[in-house]
C-alpha cells in the first residue's frame, strides 16, 4: 500500500510539473528577441543636442490592421508585421530659448512651441534591419516618412512610429529627428 502511495505521489508531481511547463512554453515567445531599450536623453538634430527630451520608449510588434503605403512606394499589406515604437517626449524649449527657426527666420513672438518630425532606424543580428516607416504623420515633409507632432513649451506627449518589418527580429533601434523647428516646414 505504501509503495502505491509513493508511485501515486510521484505521478502527481510529474503531472503538475508537466502542466506548469506546458503553460510556460505556451506563453513564451521564443521567436522574437527583445530590443535593448533606449534611456532617457535629449535627442540630436543635425549633430546638435536639441531640447526635445526622450522621457521613455517602449516597443511592441503588431499585425497591420490596414494596408499602408510607404514613402518609397512600397505597399505594406494588412496583416504584415509592424514594429511600433511608442515615445514619450517633452519639449524643454522656452520663449527665451526657442527651437531653431525654419529657414533662419524666427517667428515672432517665439513661445517655445516645437514642431517635431521623427523616424527610427532598426537593427537586427545582421546590422541595419530591412524596415520602412509607414507612420501617418499629423503634418508631413514631402517624400519623408516619419511621425510628426507639435509640442507646446514644457508639454509632454506620446507619439508612435510605425515600422513595417520583414520579420520579428529587431534587437535595437535609434530615434532620428528629421526636423525640429518653430514652425511647420514647407
Amino acid at each position: 500500500m505504501r509503495k502505491r502511495l509513493q508511485i501515486f505521489a510521484i505521478v502527481a508531481i510529474i503531472l503538475i510539473l508537466a502542466s506548469t511547463l506546458a503553460v510556460f512554453l505556451a506563453n513564451t515567445d521564443f521567436s522574437s528577441p527583445k530590443p535593448q531599450p533606449i534611456g532617457k536623453q535629449y535627442l540630436f538634430y543635425h549633430g546638435n543636442m536639441s531640447k526635445i527630451f526622450l522621457v521613455a520608449a517602449t516597443t511592441t510588434y503588431v499585425d497591420a490592421n490596414q494596408t499602408y503605403g510607404a514613402a518609397n512606394g512600397q505597399l505594406v499589406q494588412k496583416g504584415s508585421p509592424l514594429f511600433i515604437l511608442t515615445l514619450t517626449l517633452r519639449n524643454d524649449y522656452t520663449s527665451d530659448e526657442p527651437p531653431p527657426p525654419f529657414k533662419g527666420i524666427p517667428i515672432s513672438p517665439a513661445d517655445g512651441t516645437a514642431y517635431v518630425y521623427l523616424t527610427a532606424q532598426l537593427y537586427d543580428k545582421g546590422g541595419v534591419a530591412n524596415a520602412s516607416d509607414v507612420t501617418v504623420p499629423d503634418f508631413s515633409i514631402p517624400s519623408t516618412p516619419g511621425a510628426a507632432l507639435v509640442l507646446a513649451s514644457g508639454q509632454t506627449e506620446f507619439v508612435d512610429i510605425y515600422m513595417a518589418v520583414d520579420q520579428k527580429s529587431v534587437i535595437g533601434y535609434d530615434i532620428n529627428m528629421i526636423y525640429v523647428g518653430d514652425s511647420i516646414p514647407t
